[in-house]
């Protein structure tokens, strides 16, 4: 996917994050995971766009849960920013590659125009 803008750099905020994979929690009601899933859809994010958070050091948490049912948040960090320092992550997980359209509830598609238009325009370029 060709877009007009990149983002060089998306920052998301975390109430946790495990500073060895990057795994965070983000906070509740939050969009940003979603933001991010569309900008990776119209190609503004691509896989190498560093993730930065910003946490209290108290949220730094070792071995958070990961797999099914796990707390992760779907964008994981590649940095992370506290007052006192800040950590590279050294073995980052995958990110999301774009909106998971069957997670994404009818009601969420249906407050967000942007989410409609995106979801029409990959539903054409499928049949083109």
């Amino acid at each position: 996917t060709s877009a007009k803008i990149r983002v060089d750099l998306f920052v998301i905020a975390s109430m946790a994050v495990d500073p060895s994979t990057g795994c965070r929690v983000g906070p509740p009601g939050s969009t940003e995971e979603l933001e991010y899933g569309m900008l990776r859809e119209i190609g503004a994010v691509v896989k190498k766009t560093p993730v930065v958070t910003i946490a209290d050091s108290y949220a730094l948490v070792k071995g958070m849960s990961l797999g099914e049912g796990a707390l992760c948040a779907q964008v994981p960090a590649d940095i992370i920013c506290t007052a006192e320092r800040t950590l590279t992550v050294r073995k980052p997980l995958r990110t999301m590659k774009g909106i998971d359209w069957e997670k994404l509830g009818q009601r969420r598609l249906g407050s967000m125009r942007l989410l409609r238009l995106l979801k029409a325009a990959k539903a054409a370029a499928k049949l083109s």
